[in-house]
């Protein structure tokens, strides 16, 4: 790629996450807002204000994420199956830099009470304990057989790869039909009512002899030790990995950032409309949230489809975003090509997306909802859904090689 095409994508990078503090700023003038003599038009005015900066932050932030991952190639697939695959942990490494950046940054958030990460799904949800397992290792394979984790596929469609689109439409298929359709009735019968008697799932509350602090230096000094470790010939020894590791668990962070301070203005500014934190009306539109793709995928197919029935929101907008982020970082980059793998491979892009759509809702969360967003609010179920997916990946990668070397 040209020097001048570089620097015309570090630039829209650059400007488009500037543009993402101008809305976190805006919508914290909000949190302590003086709307006690405001009237109901004034209100109504001020709530659409917010959800509208919401809306294209979530645009904004998964446009951003996807050109990241466009330009860097990352995938927290690869991170996974490479262990056994390649030997090569340079991009485990990089999903090590993203904890190590999202972890920390959101914690601090939490502290200065800026994000209210109690209220997330990951900490203010059932102990599930068997979808975690099964969902997370069910994931794991899918992510292996469709050549990516829930970002990736998304990137791959808006490169050009019809194999991730073939993917992509798989796991919205499949993630529906757990969500509201034919499969979740399994979901609710059978994975959901296995649970642990647990008041919430904050790491620092569950171990509660050990404060926060302690938690969160041990999990960054073991971050950084295996970081440090890597061999001096590896890829992660250059700028690419690291940085790219890094401006992943920032914008997980952002995520977070957004959505928490929307959480604490809207009923700072609509008093009257709401009893509390705990107001399910609240949670229902506004819950304090990150970046995931479970949910959101199948939420954006019903947008698409059912336009006039459905409304944008945070969740849609980042897929739409990293679809667009992708594809603008592709054309600048001279890399989009329509490109149509294998009719075998075609079989593992419908296959992996069907696995994906269901272990991903079965699990709460994908690679990056639980893998990312999840394990920066330290709760026990993101760690256990994530160390399943590794598991999974790996017993993927393995099973995919024996077969493939069966039929040679």
């Amino acid at each position: 790629m040209s020097k001048g095409r570089k620097v015309l994508g570090i630039a829209l990078m650059a400007g488009v996450f500037l543009w993402i503090v101008y809305y976190i700023i805006k919508i914290r003038g909000y949190t302590v807002i003086d709307s006690g003599s405001f009237s109901d038009g004034q209100i109504a005015a001020i709530k659409g204000s917010i959800r509208s900066a919401v809306i294209i932050s979530g645009l904004l932030i998964g446009g951003l994420l996807g050109a990241v991952v466009q330009r860097s190639k990352f995938c927290i697939a690869a991170a996974c199956h490479n262990i056994v695959t390649t030997n090569d942990m340079t991009q485990t490494r990089a999903y090590a830099m993203a904890l190590f950046i999202a972890i920390p940054a959101t914690q601090m958030l939490y502290r200065f009470g800026i994000v209210d990460i109690g209220r997330s799904i990951y900490i203010d949800s059932p102990f599930t304990w068997l979808s975690y397992i099964a969902g997370g290792f069910i994931f794991g394979i899918g992510i292996v057989y469709a050549g990516g984790c829930a970002s990736r596929i998304l990137v791959r469609a808006g490169e050009g790869n019809l194999g991730g689109l073939v993917s992509v439409l798989a796991f919205i298929f499949s993630s529906g039909a757990t969500l509201w359709g034919i499969t979740a009735k399994l979901r609710v019968d059978y994975f959901d009512k296995l649970t642990m008697n647990m008041n919430n799932q904050y790491l620092p509350d569950v171990v509660s002899r050990v404060p926060a602090w302690a938690i969160i230096l041990v999990i960054e000094a073991l971050l950084l030790v295996f970081m440090l470790r890597a061999p001096k010939g590896s890829e992660w020894r250059g700028w690419r990995w690291p940085l790219a590791g890094a401006a992943i668990g920032l914008v997980v962070v952002l995520a977070w950032w957004v959505n928490g301070l929307a959480f604490k203005a809207i009923p700072h500014v609509d008093s009257f409309s709401f009893t509390g934190p705990d107001d399910p009306t609240l949670l229902q539109t506004w819950r304090p949230k990150s970046l995931t793709f479970a949910l959101a995928d199948a939420q954006t197919f019903r947008y698409i489809i059912l336009w006039t029935g459905e409304s944008i929101n945070f969740a849609v907008a980042t897929v739409l975003g990293v679809v667009a982020g992708s594809f603008i970082a592709a054309i600048i980059s001279g890399t989009f090509h329509w490109i149509a793998p294998p009719l075998q491979q075609f079989k593992y892009n419908l296959v992996g997306g069907l696995l994906m759509g269901f272990g991903a809702v079965l699990a709460m969360g994908c690679n990056i909802g639980q893998g990312l967003s999840g394990i920066s609010t330290l709760s026990l179920g993101s760690f256990l859904t994530m160390a399943f997916i590794f598991l999974g990946a790996i017993a993927g990668a393995k099973f995919m090689t024996w077969s493939i070397m069966r039929e040679a």
